[in-house]
């Protein structure tokens, strides 16, 4: 699965060229976040403040790939973390995925109903004190805190190593990097690839439909011939 790597790399040379010094902590299951179990409403006069709202920039992406980008299951931060954040901020999280072979080439069907519930694990994440609002555009997230997290020291680290144990329930999953983002400059720049993945979700789906696979008259060209692989999917060459 070789699809979102160039949105993978994109990301990495953005991150890599700021001028940021990242905090990066290595998958620890004795120090994950309690899970509410499900959705929790932190009223106003309960939250501490929210990131990702009030007119701030906000993204989230979930990349997947076999080409053995991703060695290690770890979390990275940029910015301020939760502990040190004051008031609202800009906000991204960026999840990549490395997997085993989804099979594209023998069942495509198979392969992008593999992606789809990776992309769902996040609708089933729900860290306690920390309420997850996403806005029309299923690539926007709002955080809102309780006072409460704060106190008991949440941090990007611990909510992180929360995500990778839910991914990583997932058949299949074999690595997991969770990247959290509350600089703004730096969401700004990574706004455009969450376009991009809904581009390539969307021509999946296209594909799967069984529409005509000619190229000159295909809405979804500009995305195959700039995806890998992605023509070759939608041709059904192995």
């Amino acid at each position: 699965m070789k699809l979102y790597d160039k949105i993978i790399n994109d990301t990495l040379e953005v991150l890599e060229a700021s001028p940021l010094v990242e905090d990066s902590y290595q998958y620890d299951e004795t120090n994950v976040w309690k899970d509410a179990g499900n959705s929790e409403f932190i009223m106003q006069r309960d939250a501490a403040f929210e990131i990702g709202g009030g007119g701030e920039p906000s993204v989230n992406y979930t990349l997947v790939t076999t080409s053995g980008i991703v060695s290690e299951d770890e979390i990275y931060v940029y910015g301020e973390d939760i502990g040190d954040i004051s008031g609202n901020s800009a906000f991204a999280r960026i999840v990549i995925l490395e997997t085993e072979d989804l099979g594209e080439e023998s069942d495509q069907e198979k392969a992008f109903q593999a992606i789809r519930n990776l992309e769902f694990v996040r609708y089933h994440v729900f860290p306690e004190g920390y309420m997850v609002r996403v806005s029309a555009r299923s690539n926007q997230e709002q955080i809102r805190f309780s006072k409460n997290a704060i106190r008991k020291g949440i941090s990007f680290a611990r909510v992180g190593n929360l995500y990778i144990k839910k991914y990583k329930e997932v058949p299949g999953v074999k690595k997991v990097r969770v990247i959290f983002i509350t600089d703004r400059n730096l969401v700004e720049k990574l706004l455009p690839n969450a376009d991009k993945v809904d581009n390539i979700t969307k021509t999946l789906t296209h594909i799967l439909d069984g529409l005509p696979t000619d190229c000159g008259h295909c809405s979804m060209k500009p995305v195959c011939d700039e995806v890998d692989g992605m023509r070759e999917l939608h041709l059904g060459k192995h």
